[in-house]
């Protein structure tokens, strides 16, 4: 450990700094966070450091082409971590939520450089659910002129047959909840509130030739489900 901070210190008369890069990958991937370099040689090491809110733990180390990991410094690491003997370049394997923060690579040779990351993980979305429930509501006049097609009895109550459809999903992290129709979004909710579920109405007046779906989705990853209008708008597939 002594040799690494002395060589720190001796390697920082020339730095050169990287811009912060942002990750965002899935739980349960193994993802490989790069230094840019080709090929390791003898006469250069690589310092890899991790923290929350401060990347100033180390947990891996190449030096005279020699690897050591030190996962033992931070316990959600252990077990999780490689290194490429190639490039220097740190491997997490089967990661998950508490391996989100801040990791650092400090390249020593006649220079120093640093590659830096900000790295969020993110749970998989849940399948959206679509739950139907047909309604009938009064109409204005307006409306059976634009959707002949809904209403019951036009000349009279003027009542329509709507179709009424909620969709839901699972919460989480930067999720979010949309309905689109074909590639128009129509409306859109989310929550910070993790313990609640997520809902989205939406109301059909006639069957029309567009095509309607719910969409859960997080920085990494989606999941959709189409309005079946057989099965969930079956007074408007006569």
């Amino acid at each position: 450990m002594f040799t690494s901070v002395l060589i720190i210190l001796c390697g920082v008369f020339g730095v050169e700094t990287d811009v912060m890069k942002k990750v965002f990958v899935t739980e349960g991937d193994d993802v490989t966070l790069h230094t840019g370099v080709s090929i390791m040689k003898d006469d250069v090491q690589i310092l890899w450091m991790f923290g929350r809110k401060n990347p100033d733990t180390l947990i891996a180390e190449i030096y005279k082409l020699k690897i050591y990991i030190f996962d033992g410094h931070v316990s959600v690491m252990k077990g999780k971590l490689q290194m490429d003997s190639q490039t220097g370049s740190l491997i997490i394997r089967n990661i998950s939520s508490v391996h989100s923060g801040l990791y650092k690579a400090q390249i020593i040779n006649t220079t120093t450089k640093y590659r830096r990351f900000n790295f969020t993980v993110y749970a998989p979305v849940s399948l959206p659910v679509i739950a139907s429930s047909s309604v009938v509501s009064v109409c204005q006049t307006s409306d059976c002129q634009k959707y002949p097609a809904s209403c019951i009895d036009p000349d009279e109550s003027f009542s329509c047959e709507v179709c009424a459809v909620m969709c839901s999903a699972d919460n989480g992290a930067d999720v979010s909840l949309s309905w689109f129709k074909n590639n128009e979004r129509l409306n859109q909710t989310s929550s910070p509130d993790r313990n609640i579920s997520l809902s989205l109405s939406l109301e059909i007046q006639e069957r029309n030739n567009n095509t309607y779906y719910c969409v859960a989705a997080n920085p990494v990853n989606n999941l959709t489900t189409q309005l079946n209008f057989q099965e969930h708008c079956p007074q408007h597939t006569s």
